[in-house]
């Protein structure tokens, strides 16, 4: 009580700034984010009325109590939430899904695939501003009201942080509707910030829980069934899986026209019309969520983080290099890239790669066998100098070792952004015509002319070497180009808000093409079960692909998502994998 007296001459002061940058401050968020929304951006702040608005009128009068008074304090307090959401547009622009807190782990990984331009641009667009806030920062007034203001803010964190089930009880009763398989249509009913801090606190809950987590014993059955019948296989028969960045393919863009094909002829004419598709867990960015689903079975539900692998520390989780290894295979990764790149090599290991191989100019200390070559002007490793030293390898190893099958497992980096291409080594054949110019779509269709050039040969090399085998090519993701606006107005497969999730699948068996119904990325492991069995796996299980979208996919098999993700955490997990010893090539 002795405190009001002291609060009654702040407050009072405080009244002014309550009532009109609060509302000046209100209202330019909301009309920034009705405009945001109708340029595809994250839907308008309006209906967000029960959580998102409160607390943004708090945060600002919080942030424009932290400042010392000048003419400029309304315009600097306002800085942090600014930047949170447009930074949130962005990535939402970009990458077509809403911010995690938890994806902020993802910044190094990030900061090595940019150029310095673009990271002398974020430096400018964020770090500036925010050093511009903490220079208006005062250190020396009003610390006891200050610390009051904090209680709320303070006590916010704390239940997200220490008691997320409470509050997640909480959210769900008192605001609107939770879309899971739409962060479009939650941020809209909920807000930025809001939705942020539930996708937070369900990512702490599904922590705590996944500790105590169990693996089913039918479900170690059915794992240990599915060992045996590949142990069991005659005549064992080699898998090769190859996933391409950004691997984009110009002719499903309707709405765009080229001066020429981009894909090579030697491509054509062995895949022919034999292209199907997959659906991917992102859009623009994340590969290691798409390497997660291609390699575990089971859909990147960013539950516990951003990126599923993050979490790996190298214990035995069930997933598909794993069960090979078990039944009879060698294992084997070959990543074009850095081996600290979404801990790949804690999550290669724990997915069960006998052998992993990085080039040697990231790799000092390890044993590999490929060099990046001469990468002037493109930054990553040509998919085609990739290939060629992959296919002499294989060769080799099929020829001295014919008796034990071999998975062999690939992860390029060509085609990344900026899709930077060596005019010098592979001139600019292919130009985009028409009203609509994107550079980068341009730079990528070219891409794709010689990379489909070098997988047509790679492809060739492996069938003459090793006819009797799975070949499977799949993109990653597509690339985000100038966003997922470029993909609509260019009406993109059929034009739908979906269709940037569908990228390109090649599937080769025995050395023959053959086509599946769209599928799933995290189809491709029963796929290769099935094919190895020569199938049985899918006389045993669903295999029925096409129904696999995605609100049915993220509820039959959370159980395998949580199996995987229980084990893949805990080095001391209770259900241990039999199998051979996990050789680190070092």
């Amino acid at each position: 009580m002795t405190m009001i007296p002291v609060l009654r001459p702040h407050i009072a002061r405080l009244k002014p700034l309550l009532v009109n940058r609060h509302v000046f401050f209100l209202l330019f968020l909301l009309g920034y984010t009705e405009i945001a929304g109708y340029y595809g951006y994250l839907p308008s702040l309006l209906p967000a009325w029960r959580l998102e608005i409160p607390l943004l009128a708090y945060l600002y009068f919080f942030l424009n109590l932290l400042l010392r008074r000048s003419r400029w304090q309304p315009l600097v307090a306002a800085i942090p939430i600014l930047l949170l959401y447009g930074i949130s547009d962005i990535y939402f622009h970009l990458f077509g899904r809403l911010l995690r807190i938890a994806e902020t782990n993802q910044l190094p990984e990030a900061l090595q695939v940019l150029s310095p331009t673009l990271i002398a641009l974020a430096i400018g667009l964020i770090g500036l501003p925010l050093l511009t806030f903490f220079f208006f920062l005062d250190f020396k007034q009003n610390w006891k009201i200050k610390a009051l203001a904090a209680i709320p803010l303070l006590a916010l964190v704390f239940l997200v942080e220490k008691t997320p089930n409470l509050f997640m009880t909480a959210f769900q009763e008192t605001q609107q509707e939770i879309v899971f398989y739409s962060d479009t249509f939650s941020a809209r009913n909920n807000g930025r910030i809001s939705m942020m801090l539930y996708n937070e606190a369900r990512r702490k809950n599904y922590l705590e829980k996944i500790a105590a987590h169990q693996v089913k014993p039918e479900s170690q059955a059915d794992y240990d069934t599915v060992i045996t019948r590949l142990k069991d296989q005659p005549g064992k028969r080699n898998i090769h899986l190859i996933v391409l960045e950004s691997f984009l393919d110009p002719g499903l863009l309707k709405g765009a026209r080229f001066s020429r094909s981009p894909t090579h002829p030697a491509f054509s004419s062995l895949f022919g019309k034999k292209g199907g598709l997959s659906i991917s867990p992102v859009f623009g960015g994340g590969t290691a969520q798409a390497e997660f689903e291609v390699l575990c079975g089971a859909p990147a539900l960013r539950e516990f983080s951003g990126i599923e692998f993050d979490l790996f520390t190298g214990a035995k989780a069930p997933c598909l290099p794993r069960i090979l290894s078990q039944g009879g295979y060698e294992t084997s990764a070959t990543n074009s890239y850095k081996p600290d790149f979404f801990n790949s090599t804690n999550a290669y290991t724990g997915i069960g790669f006998e052998k992993r191989y990085y080039p040697q100019e990231f790799a000092s200390g390890y044993d590999t066998y490929f060099s990046t070559g001469d990468v002037t002007g493109e930054d990553y490793m040509f998919d085609g100098v990739l290939f060629s030293q992959n296919l002499e390898f294989i060769t080799k190893r099929i020829k001295n070792n014919p008796n034990r099958p071999i998975f062999n497992y690939i992860i390029g980096m060509y085609g990344h952004i900026p899709h930077d291409i060596n005019t010098n080594k592979r001139p600019m054949v292919i130009k985009l015509l028409g009203k609509h110019w994107d550079e980068g779509l341009e730079k990528s269709a070219n891409q794709f002319y010689y990379r489909t050039e070098a997988i047509a040969a790679f492809v060739k090399g492996i069938i003459a070497s090793d006819p009797h085998s799975l070949i499977i090519l799949v993109s990653d993701h597509l690339p985000s180009l100038s966003g997922a606006d470029t993909y609509k107005e260019l009406n993109y497969f059929d034009g739908s808000e979906t269709a940037t999730r569908l990228n390109r699948v090649f599937i080769i068996e025995n050395g023959r093409p053959v086509r599946y119904s769209t599928i799933h990325h995290f189809d491709i492991p029963r796929i290769i079960l099935n094919y190895a069995t020569r199938g049985k796996y899918c006389q045993e299980h669903d295999c029925n692909f096409a129904t696999h979208d995605t609100p049915f996919a993220r509820n039959a098999y959370h159980d395998d998502y949580l199996d995987i993700m229980s084990q893949a955490m805990d080095a001391t997990s209770a259900i241990r994998m039999i199998g051979s010893k996990t050789q680190c090539v070092q």
